[in-house]
C-alpha cells in the first residue's frame, strides 16, 4: 500500500518569520473582524520584510493563520523579535498600527495589544 508522504511545512518557514505573522495576525483578528484589508497590510509585510518571502508570502500567511489559532501567550512570541535590529522592530510596530486602523476604528483590545507588545519588543 502507497501512502501520500506528508510535507513537512514546520520546516519550510523561518521560525522567526512564524512568529511576526503569528503576531500579525492576532493583532488582525483580536477585534473578531480579520477581513482582506489587513491580509493584504499582512502579505506587504513579509514581501518588504525578506526578498526570499515573495513567492511564499501566500503560504506563510496561510501557515500562520493555522499556527494564532493556537497561540496562548504573547510574551513567548516576542522574545525572538527582541532580538531583531531597531529599525525591523520598528517596521512590525508601524505595521501592527497599520493592521490595527485599517478598518478606521481602535478597539479596546487592539489598544492593549498594541501597548503590550510595543512594551516586549
Amino acid at each position: 500500500m502507497f501512502f501520500k508522504k506528508k510535507s513537512n511545512t514546520k520546516n519550510k518557514f523561518d521560525s522567526l518569520d512564524v512568529v511576526i505573522g503569528t503576531i500579525l495576525i492576532h493583532a488582525a483578528k483580536i477585534d473578531d473582524e480579520y477581513n482582506e484589508k489587513e491580509k493584504k497590510i499582512i502579505l506587504k509585510f513579509f514581501r518588504s520584510f525578506r526578498s526570499d518571502l515573495i513567492k511564499d508570502a501566500e503560504d506563510l500567511l496561510i501557515y500562520c493563520e493555522k499556527e494564532e489559532e493556537n497561540i496562548i501567550e504573547i510574551q513567548n512570541l516576542t522574545k525572538k523579535i527582541k532580538q531583531l535590529e531597531y529599525n525591523e522592530r520598528l517596521n512590525i510596530i508601524e505595521t501592527l498600527i497599520k493592521i490595527i486602523y485599517s478598518d478606521h476604528n481602535l478597539h479596546a483590545l487592539e489598544d492593549r495589544l498594541l501597548r503590550k507588545i510595543a512594551g516586549l519588543i
